[in-house]
């Protein structure tokens, strides 16, 4: 008993030692990039200015950090981790099983997170998110549910913490999945929430404004953004909600803010590798939002971004080669393509292959000799074998839910994307998560906390221990 005594009081004076003789961080960002591992990075990088016969790499700002290390993140029950069991990790400092949000493995206990344990302390708390804020990484830093798939159960727990700041995404069912049961908008509106849900709303939210849900006007029948590869002009980025964050939450005492790029993982898991990279860069731009606020108060701000998992096991390199460049002539997302096919078979459900082939080229460049982009008769053939599926054999594909079936339903997009894909070098080994270590890059006060290999589980007990929590 008296060892066990010591070992507490030496550990609660270390942290005290800390948050004494060095200042503690004030104001903290935590990124995580779904399903961003190393190659998704890099491939990013590579594509950035690319040009034919030109070797070049323009690094992201998050690799220019000074802080670069690696995180494990297997689950209590798997190697391969899934989102909620990964978040849970990162927002707790507990292991659970795949499948389960913000509880133990048995779903008996529920874990205080990083989200309640900053509020109590006295900062004000931000939870973004490109995707559903009810989705498995925002949810686990608020929500304690036996299943991520509990969408509703979900969205009526968020208002329950008062959580001063959610910007994203909507929720998936407000109703419930049959539409039958009590809002769950109503419900946070019952509880304090303000809703903003156009431009206009959100422009108005100013700082000192309380218990605010902002959510992006321009964004999927299931509530996620649209793809950054198919941003309209003027609609609000994760970028911009994160501006808007700090400005709605900046005070004294300072802020905890999670702000995660869902879609980099959407993107993988459809093996749609160019509207990974606009997810990518769509992040890093949010990430320049931090660190143009840490730039005017480096000595109270820390700035960490990381992923939860990789997904699609993506690596890049096809016989000795990589070309980038090759990429850029892809305009469109798998799914908006999906979309499209969609819509014209539906007025011309006889169109043509030939027809078909122009629009290929039109969107992915496919088909174009003078870039580079012949196509060989093996790939007309995997593209006419889709043709064939699609419209003679008068297969469905829906675009907003087929996007994880790339081994089931072989559409003409995906078909399309992975042509482009080996062209450019880019393979992928699968359509969900891998068990790899994630990438960890960290500017701020404290930064030198995470420069050594660690778990996710370290990840939420390191940072309250910057925060002097």
């Amino acid at each position: 008993m008296f060892k066990k005594i010591i070992v507490i009081t030496m550990a609660f004076f270390g942290a005290m030692v800390y948050s004494q003789n060095t200042p503690n961080a004030k104001y903290v960002f935590l990124f995580i990039g779904d399903g961003m591992g190393v190659n998704q990075i890099y491939t990013t990088e590579m594509y950035l200015n690319a040009k034919a016969d030109e070797i070049k790499v323009d690094r992201l700002l998050m690799n220019s950090f000074p802080v670069s290390s690696n995180m494990t993140t297997f689950s209590a029950n798997s190697f391969v981790t899934a989102s909620c069991a990964a978040a849970t990790a990162m927002s707790t400092g507990f292991k659970t099983n795949n499948g389960i949000i913000g509880k133990s493995p048995d779903e008996k206990i529920a874990y205080e997170n990083i989200s309640e344990k900053a509020k109590k302390a006295g900062f004000k708390v931000g939870i973004l998110s490109s995707v559903m804020i009810d989705h498995a990484t925002p949810a686990a830093f608020y929500a304690h549910q036996n299943s991520r798939n509990m969408y509703y159960e979900i969205s009526m727990e968020l208002p329950n913490y008062n959580i001063d700041y959610f910007g994203g995404g909507g929720f998936h069912y407000p109703k419930g999945e049959k539409g039958d049961q009590p809002d769950s908008y109503e419900n946070a509106i019952n509880k304090g929430y303000t809703i903003a849900d156009s431009q206009e709303e959100i422009n108005k939210l100013k700082n000192g404004d309380e218990k605010i849900i902002a959510i992006n006007p321009e964004r999927y029948p299931l509530g996620e953004f649209y793809w950054a590869i198919d941003k309209k002009e003027g609609a609000l980025a994760l970028a911009d909600f994160t501006k808007k964050g700090i400005e709605v939450m900046d005070n004294d005492k300072g802020f905890f803010m999670m702000i995660e790029g869902g879609k980099i993982d959407w993107a993988c898991h459809g093996n749609d590798g160019v509207a990974m990279v606009h997810e990518v860069l769509a992040f890093n731009d949010a990430i320049k939002v931090a660190y143009e606020f840490y730039k005017k108060q480096p000595n109270e701000t820390l700035i960490i971004v990381t992923a939860d998992h990789e997904t699609g096991s993506m690596f890049t390199g096809i016989n000795y080669a990589i070309h980038p460049e090759m990429l850029k002539y892809q305009k469109i997302s798998v799914q908006e393509f999906k979309r499209k096919m969609t819509e014209l078979k539906n007025t011309d459900p006889e169109v043509s292959f030939e027809t078909l082939l122009d629009l290929i080229q039109t969107d992915f460049g496919l088909g174009n000799s003078e870039i580079g982009l012949a196509l060989d008769a093996k790939e007309l053939d995997l593209l006419k074998v889709a043709y064939e599926h699609q419209f003679k054999e008068n297969k469905k594909v829906n675009a907003d839910a087929d996007y994880l079936s790339i081994n089931v339903v072989k559409s003409i997009a995906e078909t399309a994307a992975y042509i482009l894909n080996q062209k450019a070098g880019i393979s992928w080994g699968s359509s969900d998560h891998s068990g790899m270590p994630v990438p960890v890059r960290v500017i701020g006060t404290g930064q030198e906390e995470f420069s050594k290999y660690f778990d996710n589980t370290d990840l939420p007990k390191t940072i309250q221990k910057v925060m002097g929590m």
